[in-house]
């Protein structure tokens, strides 16, 4: 059964709220948060009946007050590549040692463009003018030479309608290449206060469920 995150990274605060008018939300997140399709102050999300092979922190991501990707005692390292800004999480020791968590690269509009988790990596991560991700490319997580290309489509909101994943996997007894390409269709059944999506139903009938925490308003 072929399996999949919609996947999935950072946080575009609510728009400036002006007199006698209520805050809204933004049209789409940008950074870590976005490979989730959530947007606003996101602390946490619970998957509930979801079957994904790119979900990047397990089934409970966590996100700090930024908008990043947030482990509980894992030091974060940032670092400048030209335009790009690198935030690394690192397990540092006293004597400057320890092993890469997750580096995640970001463009000057502070949208995530690579990530890299332990031997996983999310790269080619494409946004159109809403900052909606629009394609990606996944290496190493079902198996170390296997490769996944998404390609999604929207409708008039953040939430994707249509994905399309290309996979690509090595035959190591024939020393060939196996490809198949599929399509996934998404009906959103509810959704918050955020208009982040709570549940939704795949074209084969499966029901997708997710519970969102925010931090409270400051």
């Amino acid at each position: 059964m072929k399996r999949f995150l919609m996947a999935a990274l950072a946080v575009v605060l609510a728009a400036a709220c002006t007199e006698n008018k209520k805050t809204e939300e933004p049209a789409a997140p940008i950074g870590d948060r976005a490979l989730y399709e959530v947007a606003g102050n996101v602390e946490s999300i619970v998957f509930e009946d979801v079957s994904g092979e790119l979900l990047f922190l397990g089934q409970k991501p966590v996100f700090d007050k930024d908008g990043h990707f947030f482990v509980s005692d894992i030091k974060i390292k940032e670092e400048k590549e030209g335009d790009f800004t690198i935030l690394r999480l690192d397990t540092d020791d006293e004597d400057g040692g320890g092993e890469e968590f997750v580096s995640c690269k970001y463009d000057n509009k502070g949208r995530l463009v690579i990530v890299g988790f332990w031997e996983a990596s999310f790269s080619d991560i494409e946004y159109d003018d809403q900052n909606r991700v629009v394609s990606y490319s996944a290496f190493g997580t079902m198996g170390m030479e296997s490769e996944y290309y998404y390609t999604l489509e929207y409708g008039k909101d953040r939430n994707p309608v249509k994905v399309t994943v290309k996979e690509v996997h090595p035959d190591y007894i024939e020393h060939d290449v196996n490809t198949q390409t599929y399509s996934i269709n998404y009906e959103y059944t509810a959704v918050d206060e955020h208009g982040n999506w709570t549940e939704r139903k795949k074209d084969d009938g499966t029901v997708e469920k997710r519970t969102i925490k925010y931090y409270p308003a400051e």
